[in-house]
């Protein structure tokens, strides 16, 4: 009966001898048929002082063999199963399928804090118990939502050893849940008072104005649109007749990519937003000034609306940076931010119609996420009050009947 082939990517037993003929001082070769990607089996050999350094010399090769020849073995380092799963990551935002910017952040977390707590494991020494450690200790040090985020990517490259055959299940699953440890702070909205208020604030800053905050602002209070959609809109967007502004895509900033509009994570981030005829006047305005300038008609302008100061495409880190200095200058708290006009639009919409209103305006994929993390209370809606007010009706001044009791 003919011996059966070696499985494709793995290796036979390893030989070794001596040669002592060598003058070199490495006079043992370790050697073995390995059998390669394409079906064909090869010889690979390697020299050294010894018979065992020549054995793990080789060992050591053939470790290299196998990643290169596309498999994932047991004895894989981490390290290596984590590169080759970044790199497919790549190709999929490449593609479009997946975010440069999830990619970032991801690489980010695997440098910083994974790759120097797992550095000399093979990946078969994952188990589900040292995965936990890794997990809590990164929660305990740094917080939940970075733990999360550590969480995806073990999973993500242990899932790739699970797809090759390296482990029989994913051990990330077994782990507990990353617990967050404080009580998550209500999502803080502006009441209209304190919006008109800011608004009052920033016209009057001639920073400001240079800057174009005062603007913006409005149009992050009259839209609820995020940052980087706020910056990619255009004068091409804008449907004054309709009373509308169209949300094409997201200004995102990636290592690989640098500057670029996104179309968005999910089908609603693309979306019609219906404008206030307050922000259809300031927006009016705006293009007659910008028109005016460049010395065309309103109607033919095209480009950014709040581009920056050279006409290109703003960065939404300089714009944080405006924001911070005006919150200082002004001495408002931290908590406001562009996302708060986000979490105001979210309150004051849900507050007079249903939530599937707001949610549609903000892009959100599902109701709950506008109403469990961008709907902000501060105070009491009178409306429950109103429908409970019929169990009062015994108290309108006519004394009650008192209730027949039998014994």
């Amino acid at each position: 009966m003919a011996r059966p082939p070696l499985p494709v990517g793995t290796y036979g037993k390893i030989k070794t001898k001596e040669d002592k003929t060598k003058k070199d001082g490495r006079s043992w070769q370790a050697t073995c048929q390995f059998r390669d990607l394409d079906g064909r089996v090869r010889k690979v050999s390697r020299w050294a002082e010894t018979g065992p350094k020549a054995a793990n010399r080789l060992r050591e090769a053939l470790l290299e063999r196998q990643l290169n020849a596309g498999e994932v073995r047991p004895e894989s380092k981490v390290v290596d199963v984590a590169e080759r799963w970044f790199a497919e990551f790549r190709e999929q935002v490449d593609l479009g399928n997946r975010s440069g910017t999830s990619f970032d952040t991801y690489e980010n977390r695997w440098g910083k804090l994974l790759r120097p707590r797992m550095e000399g494991l093979r990946i078969n020494e994952m188990t589900t118990g040292r995965i936990d450690k890794i997990l809590q200790d990164v929660n305990r040090e740094l917080s939940a939502s970075t733990a999360r985020t550590c969480r995806a990517v073990i999973s993500g490259f242990c899932g790739l050893a699970v797809r090759h055959g390296a482990l029989g299940v994913n051990p990330v699953r077994d782990a507990r849940p990353v617990e967050t440890r404080k009580r998550k702070k209500a999502s803080r909205a502006l009441t209209i008072d304190e919006v008109l208020g800011i608004f009052a604030k920033v016209d009057a800053d001639e920073v400001a104005v240079r800057q174009d905050l005062p603007d913006i602002m409005r149009y992050f209070g009259g839209t609820g649109n995020r940052t980087g959609e706020t910056i990619a809109i255009r004068w091409e967007h804008i449907d004054f007749a309709g009373k509308t502004a169209w949300v094409e895509g997201n200004m995102v900033r990636t290592k690989a990519d640098g500057k670029k509009i996104n179309p968005g994570k999910s089908e609603t981030a693309q979306r019609g937003v219906a404008l206030a005829d307050w922000l259809v006047t300031m927006l009016l305005d705006r293009r007659a000034r910008v028109a005016a300038r460049r010395g065309i008609e309103p109607e033919s302008l095209t480009g950014w609306v709040f581009p920056n100061s050279l006409g290109g495409l703003r960065e939404a880190s300089n714009m944080r940076r405006d924001w911070r200095a005006f919150r200082e200058r002004h001495s408002i708290g931290d908590w406001f931010t562009p996302r708060t006009f986000r979490r105001t639009v979210a309150t004051l919409v849900t507050d007079k119609l249903p939530a599937r209103e707001a949610s549609d305006m903000l892009g959100h994929s599902r109701v709950s996420q506008t109403t469990d993390t961008y709907v902000g209370r501060k105070a009491p809606s009178r409306n429950p009050a109103v429908v409970l007010a019929a169990l009062g009706s015994a108290n309108d001044g006519s004394k009650a009947e008192p209730r027949s009791t039998k014994n």
